[in-house]
């Protein structure tokens, strides 16, 4: 049986604020490169040794104290208020490792509730995106709304929305999964193709063949005038360069730079396409090295999928968990639902999503041991993950990371489960808190994701990476302050850690590309290689080759011509993108008085701020959006003002989500550096 408990999020955190300082690549980038942080790696850093068989689902759930029984209590989140969080607390599904009931039965009824859940998000997000209630919210694009908010990438939310759109002239495919007849990874794979007249035939079809078949058949029934999803796994290549922590800085630092020319934020794999293809307008590939694309791109998708080892057909399927009336009530009345109530429910269907996945990863990671034993044939985790509980491989496999981290860091598992930390920002941190390093500095890092943006924690978790790499005494300041991430380290301190750094020390870089942009890469790499080789007299590795790519790229970046009109110095101090928390806009940027010219605002850079044309003229000077103090670091935004009700969030300088108290700006003073 279902039940719905009602309990009080934690309240949101206070702290010091500290912006990240403004990059000036074009001025700067030669002499961080020369002063890089590299240093040696030593053996790979993974988490201590783990105990496979134990199982903590975390789900059983103390109605006293609203806390998992046995779980530590979370780092203090002193905030204010939030709205109630009803968490899904699962009879029978959380219990202990020497239950009676089987693991794969557990794990069976587990799956059965996805299919609901599923179609829940399906609904609400398709309404979001119909109405682009994200705009109202102050968000420019859907996907900066979706990684805030939501933890999710634009794509999966555009996604959830095409199938609510397919299943609605779909009702036997929809039966089929309200039913948990399929899973959900087949469910998607026939709406892309499934009509009213031959959807029966789809659903009788997928319960007998396994989901790599049935994807092999969606592709071949596919319609013509369907644009093929370039995002397919299917068409994309892992690209792998092992290199320097230096190199690793350049890499940055050129990725920072490519989004500048792009105007918006990219992928790494879109960055490294960047990369190439600017060494590529500087040089002519070698002709020997000409015919590499066709034979990378000549192994189609289909061929791939055929090379891979034959799958079991799916078995039997345990019946649906239907979702309790106040749960499944979330769909209902979405027509006057206004942008924050839609919000609102999408936040909660994310967050039950995440509770079904707490309780998930600890079994999962029990029949993913070598000493697990199947009830009947042995089934990879891959195809038990597709074929059974109705999850990619990849998720599984990021279950399982997640499960690993919070044996280290149970405050992790603690955040996640509650909804206070979602899915993009729980993975950000797993590179960091894997490292095997002693001390109580996880749970500190842990609480400061719950009150920065995604933005500012990536670029937090990247830097203190590459300090760990090669000055120990700046990621010791900013291992248990992570607000001091982003300190510029003093020059005498950088020569007091040059006998520690090695420059032979390496690490591997790897990205997923599409076949197309790895075979580009491939080629202008070779032929790089060959030509400096043969300058030089010698072989140069991976390494070398890619940082010399990197410098022609960054040159021609920050290249500029004398004759053109500098840039705005307000543009140039806010990095050259919107300074609105979240927003990755680097194009259309205007320049922004905080107190109106008409009012008597000087034109000094504390009274400037940089902002992308969505916040500027359709947030600010409409009524969304307030921005009150002094720029750079004393500024307090405020996103989705409404009349009679606060604002949907508001955050600080530098990404740091603000409680009411500190709505004034001048009850906020900046922490001394």
């Amino acid at each position: 049986m279902l039940r719905v408990i009602t309990m009080p999020a934690p309240p949101a955190p206070t702290g010091s604020e500290a912006g990240a300082p403004a990059l000036q690549l074009e001025r700067q980038f030669k002499t961080r490169l020369d002063t890089a942080p590299h240093a040696r790696l030593g053996a790979r850093s993974e988490a201590t040794p783990l105990d496979r068989g134990r199982v903590d689902t975390g789900l059983i759930t103390s109605p006293e104290t609203g806390r998992a029984a046995g779980a530590r209590p979370s780092v203090p989140h002193p905030a204010g208020p939030q709205p109630a969080v009803p968490h899904l607390v699962w009879d029978g599904d959380a219990a202990s490792a020497d239950s009676a009931e089987h693991v794969e039965d557990r794990l069976a009824r587990l799956a059965g509730a996805l299919g609901p859940l599923r179609r829940l998000l399906a609904c609400v997000a398709e309404r979001l995106i119909e109405t682009k209630a994200h705009q109202s919210l102050c968000y420019a694009r859907l996907g900066d709304y979706a990684r805030e908010r939501l933890g999710l990438s634009a794509r999966q939310v555009q996604e959830l929305a095409r199938i609510h759109r397919a299943l609605a002239r779909l009702p036997a495919l929809d039966r089929a999964l309200l039913t948990n007849e399929l899973p959900w990874s087949k469910v998607r794979l026939i709406a892309r193709v499934a009509t009213g007249e031959d959807q029966e035939a789809w659903i009788a079809r997928a319960r007998e063949m396994p989901t790599r078949r049935l994807e092999q058949e969606v592709r071949r029934s596919a319609r013509d005038d369907e644009p093929q999803d370039a995002d397919d796994p299917a068409l994309e290549k892992r690209v792998t360069v092992r290199c320097t922590p230096a190199v690793r800085e350049k890499w940055g630092l050129a990725r920072e730079m490519a989004e500048r020319v792009a105007g918006q934020r990219l992928r790494a794999g879109e960055a490294l396409e960047f990369v190439a293809a600017e060494v590529f307008s500087a040089i002519s590939i070698d002709p020997v090295f000409a015919d590499m694309p066709d034979q990378m791109a000549a192994r189609s998708p289909s061929d791939a999928m055929n090379s891979r080892e034959g799958e079991a057909a799916p078995g039997a399927r345990a019946r649906a968990r239907g979702l309790p009336a106040s749960i499944a009530s979330l769909a209902a009345g979405l027509d006057e639902a206004d942008a924050f109530e839609l919000d609102r429910r999408l936040r909660l269907a994310v967050r039950l999503e995440q509770t079904l996945d707490a309780a998930t990863a600890p079994l999962l990671r029990v029949v993913a041991s070598p000493e697990y034993e199947w009830r009947g044939d042995y089934c990879p985790l891959s195809t038990y993950a597709r074929e059974q509980l109705g999850m990619s491989a990849s998720k599984a496999r990021a279950l399982l990371r997640l499960e690993r981290a919070a044996d280290v860091c149970p405050e992790l598992r603690d955040a996640y489960r509650s909804g206070r930390l979602s899915w993009v920002k729980a993975h950000c941190l797993l590179p960091l808190l894997l490292l095997d390093i002693e001390g109580e500095w996880r749970p500190v890092w842990v609480a400061w994701a719950e009150r920065v943006t995604v933005r500012r924690l990536e670029e937090d978790v990247e830097r203190a990476l590459l300090l760990r790499a090669g000055h120990s005494r700046a990621f010791v300041r900013c291992q248990f302050d992570p607000e001091r991430a982003q300190d510029p380290i003093p020059s005498e301190e950088r020569q007091m850690c040059a006998p520690e750094i090695d420059t032979e020390a390496t690490q591997l870089l790897a990205w997923r590309v599409p076949c197309e942009v790895a075979a580009l890469f491939c080629a202008v790499r070779e032929t790089v290689r060959s030509r400096l080789g043969a300058e030089g007299g010698r072989f140069l590795g991976d390494g070398e080759v890619f940082d010399a790519m990197l410098e022609c790229a960054l040159l021609a970046w920050t290249l500029r011509d004398p004759r053109a009109r500098r840039p705005d110095p307000v543009v140039e101090r806010d990095g050259y993108r919107c300074a609105v928390p979240g927003c990755t806009s680097r194009r259309n940027l205007h320049d922004h008085h905080l107190r109106f010219r008409s009012a008597g605002g000087s034109g000094a850079p504390e009274n400037r701020i940089a902002l992308c044309a969505f916040h500027h003229q359709r947030c600010l000077h409409v009524g969304f959006m307030r921005i009150r103090g002094r720029a750079p670091d004393g500024l307090v935004f405020e996103l989705g003002l409404r009349p009679g009700a606060p604002p949907l969030v508001r955050y600080r300088s530098g990404d740091i989500e603000a409680p009411s108290a500190e709505a004034n700006p001048l009850a906020c003073p900046r922490r001394a550096a």
